[in-house]
């Protein structure tokens, strides 16, 4: 299956009507929740119970700063 950016512009995917469905999918928020782990893992922030802060330059709904906080980041 071709990739969706190579078929049409991003509106066409991203539109006001695509969003939610976007951001209340239980497998992307699975899908997002996990490769935010694992970016946690990559860049081995110590689980000491101190808050890092942590800056998400995502353009996106905001799933990958909810697992960040719920890690007990800011």
């Amino acid at each position: 299956m071709p990739r969706p950016e190579f078929q049409a512009p991003p509106d066409v995917f991203y539109n006001e009507s695509e969003v939610p469905k976007y951001t209340t999918s239980s497998r992307i928020i699975e899908i997002q929740s996990r490769i935010s782990e694992r970016a946690l893992e990559l860049l081995v922030v110590p689980n000491d119970g101190v808050p890092k802060l942590l800056l998400d330059i995502g353009c996106g709904s905001g799933l990958s700063g909810e697992t960040l906080m719920e890690h007990g980041h800011h």
